[in-house]
């Protein structure tokens, strides 16, 4: 008998359904996947990190992997114009969680501007949205849930802190950036730096001729250096814009997507140093060298307490 209900046992696994959520891109995975450390819980994505989740092109994959989800977790604010027809296709009618919920997002026009992850604050009510969805999903790991999510808001609060002391003695004259697209108005707002852009929050909205003119006088007018493409663009644009102005591009920044296998405050602060570092090449030598000194004891702190 013992036998015969080990047999049992093993035959059913394969019909035992996996724990599983879905994520509509990479972002929201790695929140989720901090949050559900400790489980079993399988959590996927559908927009790879490498894909522009503006512009993705769902896949009859897509459908099916959510037809066999327990929790689907999205964005909102429109940046999956593309989602709600992949849920309708694959049947699924389980819970689906808006990660911006009870946050007041920007407008332009019409538009919400859906970048919220560049700001710690309103990434900490992602991060509680996120745990309450999946402890009403699955409650017998809302212990867990509990815990990684009060340690992941500290981190999140810790990041805020470290960025506003990296930019505190940074004049406010200086602190002007120009992207490929309008994604870090939230980051301009955390920490006080103004962000130009030619394209909108959307990487589909190409400027007017009138609006790259009178971008690029902003530039000269302004001695903007600071001056970044983003991994997921079209460079065309601000290939134009750096030829036209004279000013050379500093980097790269993550807009839309991690920075390789990294974390999501691991990318917000590697965006932060690459913005910081564009902004001190144009300081007089002498107080960019005593910064940097400033800025190296300062990384070895915080890197002491990570």
């Amino acid at each position: 008998m013992r036998i015969l209900r080990i047999f049992l046992i093993i035959a059913s696994l394969p019909f035992l359904q996996a724990e599983t959520v879905v994520c509509s891109f990479a972002i929201l995975k790695d929140l989720c996947t901090q949050i559900c450390e400790g489980t079993e819980i399988e959590v996927i994505t559908i927009v790879p990190n490498s894909v522009d989740p503006h512009m993705y092109q769902p896949k009859p994959s897509d459908s099916k992997a959510i037809a066999k989800a327990n929790l689907v977790i999205t964005n909102g604010l429109n940046l999956e114009g593309w989602i709600d027809g992949i849920i309708v296709a694959s049947g699924y009618n389980g819970p689906i969680l808006v990660a911006s919920t009870n946050i007041k997002p920007r407008f332009l026009g019409n538009l919400p501007d859906p970048h919220i992850w560049h700001s710690p604050k309103l990434i900490i009510q992602m991060i509680e949205n996120i745990a309450n969805g999946l402890s009403a999903t699955f409650p017998k790991h809302k212990e867990a849930f509990t815990k990684n999510s009060v340690n992941l808001r500290t981190k999140f609060q810790t990041l805020e802190s470290n960025i506003l002391e990296l930019f505190k003695n940074i004049p406010q004259e200086k602190r002007i950036i120009l992207t490929t697209h309008d994604a870090f108005f939230y980051f301009g707002m955390c920490y006080n730096i103004k962000v130009l852009s030619p394209q909108g929050v959307s990487t589909c909205d190409d400027p007017s001729a009138a609006d790259m003119k009178k971008l690029i006088n902003q530039i000269r007018d302004l001695n903007i250096s600071a001056i970044f493409l983003e991994n997921l663009s079209n460079n065309k644009i601000i290939n134009t814009i750096s030829e036209e102005t004279g000013k050379s591009i500093k980097g790269i920044l993550f807009a839309d997507t991690l920075k390789g296998n990294d974390n999501l405050q691991n990318t917000l602060m590697y965006n932060a140093n690459a913005i910081l570092k564009a902004i001190l090449k144009n300081d007089d030598t002498t107080s960019q060298k005593t910064f940097m000194q400033k800025l190296k004891s300062f990384w070895k702190k915080i890197t002491a307490n990570d």
